[in-house]
């Protein structure tokens, strides 16, 4: 019996070995894809260096700038322009402004789902919507301090900042076309290249400024130490020192405008929304970029205006990238029938299997104003796939367009 039973165990710990050893290859098939371990870490290191170059830029390029060729601060400017977009004439104007944008997003080709419905109308909803939630965020961030709501600030501003970057580029690589993680990657970091570059050719006070020394402060210069503003308070109830030895030595005191906090959630969201099945990736963007804003006002790091021209900043560079890269991306990954992560790791899909391809529907739509690659109406699908038809097809109903307009690409 004895001898049974270890024979037993032995067969079940070499089947658990097997298994796992199998996963395993098929991780390390479905991550290289037909490249080496050194060509796909190149291929990462590639989309991750203008990112690598905002942060040295950051922390030890700034360093070196002489103090006496740096601009004046600004301390009168912020406050006064927050009033303005904030008043309720100003949300009015501000969605005025953003009509056209609306109207082009409801008019042009639009994104499509699954079943073949348009989103374009839903996005330009959103977008007449965006200066009165702006206005809400600055509401509800002058609620009253309360231990609850630091950390759920803190979650937002402290955590998932620096983890949101990550997260987005696994699944733009697992649901979007093959190399549009990487230019992820370039548009997050040259637009916070962009970013910091304002910081320092127009520096500006953030709201912690003027709660320390007031709004009558006189002019400060760069020796100014930065403030962790309500990150002290997570500090006390974590009980580290975390956020005030890194905000006491930061080497960009004044960079409140734009806000790369904001930014970022945006290039994020807008990304995450081209390469998602249906409302999904929208309803992500709303949550956590109103999210960040709001933690970011209620920590008071930013204004309301800087948001805005965050927001501004991550648009330009996500439209850029669309029209210059990504639309190339799709059309290239549909006519030579790639694959992404999901549908290696999934369904063990190789490029260029079963003749024209099988697009994962969530991935989906080359005419869509946020993106993907979507399957056509009235196809039959498993689990969420479907025969994708040949790109003279494709330009035959005109479904490989541009973002949210009637042109044919």
């Amino acid at each position: 019996m004895l001898s049974i039973s270890l024979a037993s165990a032995a067969r079940r710990a070499t089947s658990v070995v097997s298994l796992l050893f199998g996963f395993l290859l098929h991780c390390s098939w479905v991550l290289l894809n037909g490249s080496t371990v050194l060509g796909r870490l190149w291929s990462v290191a590639v989309g991750a260096f203008p990112v690598w170059c905002w942060v040295s830029a950051f922390k030890r390029g700034v360093k070196n700038i002489p103090l006496n060729s740096r601009p004046p601060i600004h301390i009168d400017l912020l406050p006064g322009w927050n009033d303005l977009i904030l008043h309720p004439y100003g949300v009015l104007l501000l969605a005025v402004s953003l009509l056209p944008l609306a109207r082009f997003l409801w008019l042009g080709d639009g994104a499509k789902d699954s079943s073949g419905a348009r989103r374009g109308p839903v996005y330009a909803v959103c977008v007449l919507l965006f200066p009165l939630a702006l206005a809400w965020s600055d509401r509800l961030a002058k609620v009253q301090i309360t231990n609850q709501l630091d950390l759920l600030a803190f979650g937002s501003y402290g955590a998932l900042h620096f983890a949101s970057p990550i997260i987005a580029a696994w699944w733009i690589w697992g649901f979007g076309s093959q190399g549009a993680a990487r230019i992820f990657g370039w548009c997050l970091g040259l637009q916070n290249l962009c970013g910091l570059a304002t910081h320092l050719a127009f520096p500006n006070a953030a709201p912690w400024f003027y709660d320390l020394y007031g709004v009558d402060a006189a002019q400060p210069d760069y020796s100014y130490p930065g403030n962790p503003a309500g990150l002290y308070r997570v500090d006390e109830i974590l009980g580290t020192h975390i956020y005030q030895k890194a905000f006491g030595v930061s080497p960009v005191v004044f960079g409140a405008v734009p806000s790369l906090h904001a930014a970022t959630s945006i290039c994020c969201g807008l990304f995450v929304t081209r390469y998602s099945k249906g409302y999904r990736g929208l309803v992500f963007m709303v949550v956590y970029c109103f999210w960040m804003f709001w933690a970011t006002q209620y920590l008071h790091h930013h204004f309301a205006i800087d948001l805005l021209i965050g927001t501004l900043y991550a648009a330009i560079a996500f439209l850029v990238a669309e029209r210059s890269q990504l639309r190339l991306l799709d059309r290239d990954h549909v006519q030579r029938g790639l694959t992404n992560g999901w549908q290696r790791l999934r369904w063990r899909m190789r490029d260029g299997e079963g003749g024209e391809s099988v697009v994962l529907s969530r991935s989906t739509s080359v005419s869509s104003s946020e993106g993907s690659l979507c399957p056509s109406r009235g196809m039959r699908s498993v689990d969420g796939y479907v025969p994708v038809r040949t790109l003279e097809e494709y330009y035959e109903v005109g479904e490989i367009g541009g973002v949210g307009s009637d042109e044919k690409v």
